[in-house]
């Protein structure tokens, strides 16, 4: 049988999200979530939540640029995706529409259709069955771009690319 720890104090709690806020990006609901399974009561955290953005060690709007812009650049999401992965958070629309305002669109289609590339590439035959074209632009999506963006890589960039698959 698991044993509960005791509850942490304000100060050790303060001190703990500081370190962990001062590692990398987290946004509010997430020091919300290890507050209660660090058995703090919801005045404090509400405190420490306070205490923390005036700190500036804690701001969602600072998390939600970097996590949309790792998220492109590092993972190569889409929109969509990381759109869903910022809701799952919990963070309000306002903030997860406000993520996209510093990602270039020359850079996004850029990562898009390294993504799109990399997977034809994977397939054997050239051009592309409509089967393959069909997988290939699920894949695409799955990732979160948008389906008119998808269209027009496969349509017209795709072909300058039949050399190298």
């Amino acid at each position: 049988m698991l044993r509960r720890k005791a509850p942490l104090s304000y100060e050790n709690a303060l001190l703990r999200a500081a370190t962990l806020c001062s590692r990398c990006e987290q946004c509010s609901p997430d020091i919300i979530k290890k507050l209660s399974a660090w058995g703090l009561s919801s005045s404090d955290s509400d405190k420490i939540i306070e205490r923390l953005t005036e700190l500036n060690f804690l701001n969602d709007e600072r998390f939600v640029k970097a996590y949309a812009h790792d998220k492109l650049c590092f993972s190569g999401w889409g929109r969509k995706k990381i759109q869903q992965g910022l809701w799952a958070k919990r963070l309000p629309k306002e903030l997860i529409e406000l993520s996209f305002d510093e990602i270039d669109d020359e850079e996004y289609t850029d990562i898009a259709c390294q993504v799109i590339r990399a997977k034809a590439k994977s397939y054997k035959e050239w051009p592309l069955s409509r089967e393959n074209k069909i997988k290939l632009i699920r894949y695409a999506m799955m990732r979160g771009f948008e389906y008119p963006l998808i269209a027009d890589i496969i349509r017209n960039r795709l072909h300058s690319i039949s050399d190298n698959i």
